[in-house]
């Protein structure tokens, strides 16, 4: 399977790739446990292959085409909305802070149609998010971070840097990342408040205004 065929094929899945390993497993325990007669462990494991399909279900979205528009990246509830400075003294950000929901799908989805770049050293004062930056065609950048600790709360992507993505194109497995933040252009207007609840390829974060 070439990359782009994988690209689509992950693109379009109802049940994230990664959960079709567990479900598989889960579903070999309850039918063994079944044949020997562990009833009671047979339907222990029904139960938590459901838990698996609300944990990494990922349903199709259709997301209006709204050029200006910033759309969520995951499904959760927004806990902050802030403006934090570039290192440059450039014109700064906006940082929407979301709190990713655990029954929310399970892929990460483009805010912005753009080309996959890496967040620059000097993009935000004092910090260095862990990563990537998205560039429209008009230059307008939106920065997606995702605070967690260890590897299975990082989001993985199965895109390269130099791709281009089209808006609310999955692109990334979410995995347990407590949270998402999303950074605009101060010059962009924001569209939700702290307590929102947001879906990803849904809800519009904000509006990007020319110049």
């Amino acid at each position: 399977m070439n990359d782009e065929h994988d690209r689509v094929s992950r693109s379009r899945a109802v049940i994230a790739y990664e959960g079709w390993l567990w479900l598989l497993l889960s579903l070999v325990v309850c039918v063994v446990a079944a044949r020997l007669g562990y009833t009671a462990v047979a339907g222990a494991m029904v139960v938590v292959m459901v838990f698996q399909v609300l944990l990494f279900r990922d349903p199709a979205r259709v997301v209006p085409p709204l050029p200006a528009a910033v759309y969520a990246p995951v499904d959760g509830r927004v806990t902050a909305v802030e403006e934090v400075d570039s290192a440059e003294g450039g014109p700064g950000w906006w940082r929407v802070q979301i709190r990713a929901s655990r029954l929310g799908a399970y892929t990460v989805r483009a805010p912005i149609e753009g080309t996959i770049q890496e967040i620059a050293d000097a993009a935000i004062e004092g910090e260095r998010p862990a990563g990537l930056c998205i560039r429209s065609e008009e230059g307008d950048d939106i920065l997606l971070s995702f605070p967690g600790r260890g590897v299975w709360q990082s989001p993985r992507a199965f895109v390269r840097y130099g791709e281009r993505l089209g808006q609310g194109e999955r692109f990334a497995y979410l995995r347990l990342a407590p949270s998402a933040a999303v950074y605009l252009p101060r010059s962009c207007r924001v569209c939700v408040a702290v307590g929102d609840f947001v879906r990803a390829g849904d809800t519009v974060l904000g509006e990007l205004l020319e110049a």
